[in-house]
């Protein structure tokens, strides 16, 4: 069943798009449930980390309980606006979620019971694919042009109305992802297989360029004490000590994926999720010294994009119009598929909903 509500802008996609499907780990690495029953519970969430393509961990502490564990009804809101497939979805923190794509734009939408889902704002300036967003203090957004080689920081407040307040230069090649480090420092992924960390209390200067991955950077995320993570078409993870003592050194190398890495999401401290278009998703535990201690099997498809949905729980979504949920409460199990469009990204948005963006150009709003 179907029903719409407003054409030009969302739709209900009925329940039974929905289907349960389970599968085991074919590696047998762990036989016992990693623990994450609790750990949402307030004060255990990292307050600098950011979640998928930028939800802050530290905006889903008090609001997380009370969905822990909750299965998705498997009904949607769609989204409408887009032109291009919708390469990034974000969740800001305060009702609102960003959206990138690849034509060109940055879309604002409006998730309250008043709005409903309108999208408030469209944010130009892009010369090309708008790859990844992640969301910096006081209201701003910072975004990364893929082709156009360039990163812009834009000021959401009110009284700014979405004005493109900074571009950043430096990188020679497309910049992939982009992550707030929570201390007014920014990292940006690139295909020119560098990582740059910007400090933005030095007016957006590039403070640091790492080097070490042989091919494209396709995603950095803040580890929330000063390192940071990023997963690269070499097949690695590499783990950056960004603490001054350290000057941005690289301390470990994750090796194990046997293609390219899409995605890397911190889940707790400690824990580090990572997708791969070799169709697993690895768990890596840095108190064990960084041991993949569960490979998760997709079977299907190169799984693009990973995050953690606020509650014990993992979602990743892939090309193969799937986005599948993971219960790491539960060693692990694929606990509920979502069934969508070709999916090119997802995010947790902090209220018990998921956003995913499509290869169809929408935007959906699961709950």
């Amino acid at each position: 069943m179907q029903q719409d509500r407003d054409p030009k802008r969302r739709k209900i996609v009925g329940s039974e798009q929905l289907q349960e499907e389970k599968q085991t780990d074919a590696t047998g690495a762990l036989n016992t449930p990693l623990p994450f029953a609790n750990w949402h519970r307030r004060g255990t969430l990292l307050e600098d980390c950011l979640v998928g393509d930028g939800v802050l961990l530290r905006e889903l502490v008090g609001i997380v309980d009370g969905y822990c564990g909750k299965r998705f009804e498997g009904r949607s809101t769609e989204l409408t606006g887009h032109t291009n497939t919708v390469r990034s979805v974000c969740a800001m923190g305060d009702g609102r979620l960003a959206s990138g794509s690849l034509d060109t734009t940055i879309r604002i939408w409006d998730l309250g019971e008043e709005k409903g889902g309108e999208c408030v704002q469209t944010l130009t300036g892009h010369t090309s694919s708008v790859t990844s967003l992640c969301v910096l203090s006081n209201g701003r957004l910072a975004s990364a042009g893929s082709y156009d080689r360039t990163i812009r920081i834009w000021d959401l407040r009110e009284e700014k109305g979405g004005e493109c307040v900074q571009t950043l230069t430096g990188h020679t090649s497309s910049v992939r992802s982009v992550c707030a480090m929570g201390d007014g420092r920014l990292a940006s992924g690139s295909d020119d297989n560098t990582i740059r960390i910007w400090d933005l209390n030095k007016g957006g200067e590039c403070v640091q360029t790492l080097t070490g991955h042989t091919n494209n950077v396709r995603s950095v995320c803040a580890m929330g004490d000063g390192r940071l993570a990023s997963g690269s078409y070499d097949r690695t993870i590499r783990i950056w000590d960004l603490r001054e003592e350290k000057g941005g050194e690289c301390v470990q190398t994750l090796t194990g994926h046997a293609h390219f890495v899409y995605s890397v999401c911190v889940l707790r401290d400690g824990i580090l999720a990572s997708s791969s278009a070799d169709n697993t998703i690895k768990i890596w535990d840095f108190r064990k010294g960084g041991e993949c201690v569960r490979t998760l099997n997709d079977y299907s498809s190169r799984l693009l994009s990973v995050c953690a949905t606020g509650d014990g729980r993992l979602a990743s979504c892939s090309y193969d119009k799937n986005i599948s949920i993971w219960d790491l409460s539960k060693g692990g199990e694929c606990v509920q598929t979502l069934h969508t469009r070709g999916v090119a990204s997802v995010c947790a948005i902090g209220d018990g909903r998921l956003a995913s963006g499509s290869l169809d150009n929408t935007i959906h709003i699961w709950w």
